[in-house]
């Protein structure tokens, strides 16, 4: 898949995953948000999860999805749990701990990990960067294990439309039986 950072065309390896099929498999990406546990076995979940994949936290764009998206399902009521996972280490996270430490989501970091199955969860997301260790920004709705939505925004310059993502959840009534 083909997205944009600006001007700049980026290919993204893998394939956005299918809807009503499950992300297979365990990871053991490092908590670095809200937790000390390992990364939850999201086929095998319960409920819904929105999965947010960032660059880099530190940047602007990065760390208003870890906000925004926190907010928006607070306001909404949306009885979910969001886990988010960034291409960059465990001290990119300190500044979103300081500034914001009412943020309840778990953060996961890919820095340092088994390679192996940082690449085969980019690949069955869609969201790696061709030749590069990072993520596009991407934000995936789960419930009950299965992928029922998934938005990979194809400016990936800026923030990510959650609003828009939400409203069209909410729309086609996926969340309507919580």
């Amino acid at each position: 898949m083909k997205v944009y950072l600006g001007d700049l065309p980026v290919e993204l390896t893998g394939k956005r995953p299918k809807l009503g099929n499950p992300i297979e498999g365990k990871y053991r990406f490092t908590p670095v948000l809200n937790t000390k546990t390992k990364f939850p076995n999201l086929q095998k979940s319960k409920g819904i999860i929105f999965l947010s994949t960032l660059p880099n936290v530190r940047s602007f764009a990065c760390s208003a999805q870890v906000l925004d998206l926190e907010v928006e399902i607070n306001k909404r009521n949306i009885p979910a749990k969001i886990f988010h996972l960034a291409s960059c280490g465990k001290d990119s996270w300190a500044e979103i701990k300081k500034l914001h430490p009412q943020l309840k989501a778990q953060g996961f970091s890919l820095r340092n990990c088994n390679q192996i199955e940082v690449e085969n969860f980019k690949q069955k997301l869609g969201v790696g960067v061709k030749n590069s260790h990072r993520l596009a920004h991407g934000l995936f709705a789960i419930k009950d294990g299965k992928i029922i939505a998934s938005y990979i925004p194809k400016q990936q310059f800026g923030v990510p439309n959650i609003k828009q993502f939400l409203n069209r959840l909410e729309k086609l009534k996926i969340l309507m039986s919580f």
